[in-house]
């Protein structure tokens, strides 16, 4: 009579485990949505993508500047390199070693600060991002919401995608 008791008790606590999960599984509700498709669609990120490269282009015009100054030398050099004096050619060849040290520095300079501002842009857009993916789970109910690519997802319903409305809210 007590192995009964205790079997029935037994079988009663896990079918109250399996509905219970039953339920709560049906309260999740998960969404997807594919940060690469939201890098390339985006009107908010192109228009940081286009702010990049407004920098980039301010940036190469004093770089291509030294470069014409030091091809100029070493024109000058090649084409009367064996008129000039000893000096007047050994003062154009250490203007030329300066200008090319010049070079590399300021394109370490200019490469550093590209990659500064292309991860300030980065992290405004990630910031953007996710604030609107924040109020889209808040406003529908969403229990989680997963990056496609970060979680390893293979294949998902296009019910669960969310990245469109990502795109309307961000545009």
């Amino acid at each position: 009579m007590r192995k009964r008791v205790l079997c029935i008790t037994f079988v009663f606590f896990c079918s109250l485990i399996m509905a219970s999960t039953q339920l709560w599984a049906q309260a999740l509700k998960i969404g997807v949505f594919d940060i690469q498709k939201i890098m390339r669609e985006s009107k908010t990120i192109d228009s940081y993508r286009q702010q990049l490269l407004k920098n980039l282009e301010a940036k190469r015009k004093p770089f291509r500047e030294k470069e014409d100054a030091a091809r100029q030398i070493e024109d000058k050099l090649r084409k009367e390199g064996e008129k000039l004096s000893f000096n007047e050619r050994r003062a154009l060849e250490d203007r030329l070693v300066n200008e090319a040290k010049e070079l590399r520095r300021l394109k370490e300079d200019i490469d550093m600060e590209l990659q500064k501002m292309d991860r300030e842009l980065t992290q405004k857009a990630f910031t953007e991002i996710s604030g609107v993916i924040k109020k889209i789970a808040a406003s529908e109910g969403y229990s989680i919401i997963f990056e496609k690519s970060a979680a390893g997802i293979v294949y998902t319903v296009d019910a669960v995608d969310i990245t469109g409305k990502i795109l309307n809210q961000l545009k």
